[in-house]
């Protein structure tokens, strides 16, 4: 019997946050290319659906409720994630992947009655005593070396799947969301030059490239390229774009467009598939970007290794981080212990402005314009 026939209904667990969820679609597509029949769902925090709704590889979402919980007493957050599971338990998945590895992700499969349910063996949270079956262990999982999709790809291929050339796939972007996009880009900043991406905030402290970078960087390219900057991010994220266009001389000012927050998630996915350029911390902009399709990605990378975090999706992918590396990375953690950001300052304003002058220079004459209404 083949395993194809073996396998026919597969969960996939992967709640948080929106880059990981980018990095687990490689699973997703070799599942689906390896099970075409199977039906295949993903649990998924309720804030996020809108990065996997209408996915041509996924048959059900199961938007968990977990988010908010500060503002619930535990009797309702237990309620809720009973009803998420007794919701979960009703579609009779035979196997699940566990992508996040947490005590949350992992008490969910079991708490829903899924028998076979595959997970890490990091011991993270005491995840792995919720699996039936666990891979990877924590030297494993966290060696830098390797990226983190391929530990997801190894669970899929304990299901029997094969995950060689699996990339990034979005949701496809509805035609008039596209279009919308163009129209509103060329009426902001025409079409005679190419577009620079650029996300400057991230939700770990420590991933925070200087402002005064920022700045730098978005006057050098005002300055001595034809190029012109859409800032894109959060509405937390706010503040730092209002930062960046104060510092900006009068003349640089009409050559940037801030969309920071004023984007939807489609509209973002539209947008980052039709610039050429983005730049980026780690952060979800970036693996968004490269899923997208954008031509060339430029990363900044300090606390988290570009070698386990890197975004996927296209060949040209410039990610740059302190040489050498400082004793304490990569430290993974949210807020730097010492407290100076010092391996995101390692990396100067004018490696980046190389790294897209570069990329401008193997663009077709240097500009890719707005394609006609």
């Amino acid at each position: 019997m083949s395993a194809a026939s073996e396998t026919k209904r597969i969960l996939i667990v992967r709640l948080s946050s929106l880059g990981d969820v980018i990095q687990t679609l490689p699973m997703l597509a070799a599942i689906r290319r390896s099970f075409p029949r199977a039906v295949i769902g993903w649990a998924i925090d309720a804030e996020l659906v809108a990065a996997i709704a209408g996915h041509p590889d996924l048959d059900t979402i199961h938007p968990c409720p977990r988010h908010g919980r500060g503002r619930r007493r535990w009797p309702q957050l237990i309620d809720e994630m009973l009803e998420f599971a007794a919701e979960i338990r009703a579609a009779s998945y035979d196997v699940s992947i566990d992508a996040q590895g947490l005590l949350v992700s992992a008490m969910i499969p079991f708490v829903a009655g899924i028998k076979r349910r595959v997970g890490f063996g990091h011991r993270r949270e005491l995840s792995h005593f919720f699996y039936t079956e666990k891979y990877l262990s924590n030297g494993e999982y966290f060696a830098p070396d390797r990226h983190h999709s391929e530990h997801m790809l190894a669970l899929a291929r304990v299901l029997g799947c094969e995950t060689d050339g699996c990339q990034p796939s979005l949701p496809e972007v509805p035609s008039q969301v596209r279009a919308a996009v163009n129209a509103m880009l060329e009426r902001a900043l025409g079409s005679d030059a190419p577009l620079i991406a650029i996300a400057p905030g991230t939700r770990w402290a420590s991933k925070h490239w200087p402002v005064e970078f920022w700045s730098r960087l978005l006057n050098d390219i005002v300055t001595n390229t034809p190029a012109k900057i859409i800032l894109i991010g959060s509405g937390s994220e706010a503040a730092i774009a209002d930062q960046l266009l104060q510092a900006l001389p009068q003349s640089g000012s009409h050559r940037v467009l801030n969309l920071t927050g004023k984007t939807s998630l489609l509209e973002l996915f539209a947008l980052l598939g039709r610039v050429p350029l983005t730049i980026a911390p780690d952060s979800a902009p970036l693996h968004i970007a490269g899923a997208a399709g954008c031509a060339h990605l430029i990363g900044i990378y300090g606390p988290t290794p570009a070698s386990r975090t890197g975004p996927l999706g296209v060949s040209d992918i410039r990610l740059l981080a302190s040489d050498p590396w400082l004793p304490c990375q990569p430290c993974r953690r949210p807020r730097c212990r010492y407290g100076t950001n010092q391996c995101m300052r390692n990396v100067t304003p004018p490696q980046v402005f190389a790294a897209v002058q570069d990329a401008l220079a193997a663009l077709d004459g240097g500009i890719r314009p707005l394609p006609k209404r």
